[in-house]
């Protein structure tokens, strides 16, 4: 049976068309759900379906009043990666969703997330999960409590230097969803961490990380497309491993999306290469 995959976004990035569009193209049976706005309703449509986020806003409007901002993040953007969890939640619960993806706007999908093994892979990032109901509405409550109790808060400001979630500003706190993220995964679903890697693929946690362990160009990771299919050799062996996703973090590497594109990689189906991120091309190259 096919799951839906979420995306939440509130504002208008044209590189939208290309990761919700992925999505459908990588996991065809699975219904594509942008929760968004009126200005991003425009990247909608051929089997990607658009719903207004202010119809399930109830629970996020009642975390509202409690969030506090101890983070040098922008106050409107941190708050609300906190409240598309509760938007989440109110959106299951009304239309009878029982699980489902959720993925960061600027992830690329390249593998069928109708594959029942990839289930096992929930609740250890925000931006790339497998979900039920019952678990985000732990989360939800989890998070609600942690903001509006004193004593659970404080708990919250410890957990999160644990973590090393720390700035120089903001009484030396970051805190953000990824934090309630992981204090809900260590303290409450107590399961082992498996850091998005399988034994023959792996979820992208961000462009500028080497994990899993795989080569780097330009501080990025190295990504090899052979026969069709996006790669990453690892440091240790030299065996290649396949992306199930690419999570093109922080702005300066949107511009990159456009390229891993799955239409716009079809001259490229066969043959090895190497995407050289200074000339935006790719370079073919032996292996």
């Amino acid at each position: 049976m096919s799951i839906p995959i979420m995306f939440l976004h509130w504002t208008d990035n044209d590189y939208l068309a290309y990761t919700l569009r992925q999505a459908k193209i990588s996991s065809p049976a699975s219904d594509v759900i942008l929760i968004g706005t009126d200005i991003n309703n425009k990247y909608c449509g051929d089997g990607i379906h658009h719903v207004q986020m202010h119809n399930y806003y109830h629970g996020a409007a009642e975390f509202e009043r409690v969030y506090k901002h101890l983070t040098p993040n922008e106050y409107v953007y941190n708050r609300f990666c906190f409240q598309r969890w509760f938007v989440l939640r109110d959106f299951m619960k009304t239309h009878h969703f029982t699980e489902c993806w959720v993925l960061d706007t600027d992830i690329m999908l390249y593998t069928d997330l109708s594959n029942p093994k990839y289930k096992c892979f929930s609740g250890e990032w925000t931006w790339t999960t497998y979900i039920t109901l019952k678990e985000l509405e732990e989360l939800c409550t989890v998070t609600h409590i942690h903001f509006q109790e004193d004593n659970l808060f404080e708990y919250l400001k410890y957990f999160t230097k644990q973590k090393d979630a720390y700035s120089r500003t903001h009484e030396g706190y970051a805190i953000s969803d990824m934090v309630t993220q992981t204090l809900y995964y260590d303290n409450y679903l107590l399961r082992d961490r498996m850091y998005g890697v399988f034994e023959d693929s792996f979820f992208d946690n961000e462009l500028f990380s080497a994990h899993p362990g795989v080569e780097t160009l330009d501080n990025k990771k190295k990504i090899y497309l052979i026969n069709g299919n996006l790669m990453c050799r690892r440091s240790d062996n030299g065996q290649f491993i396949k992306a199930i996703t690419i999570h093109f973090t922080q702005s300066v590497n949107k511009k990159y999306i456009p390229h891993f594109y799955g239409p716009n990689l079809s001259p490229y189906n066969y043959g090895s290469y190497y995407f050289d991120y200074t000339s935006c091309q790719w370079i073919p190259t032996s292996l």
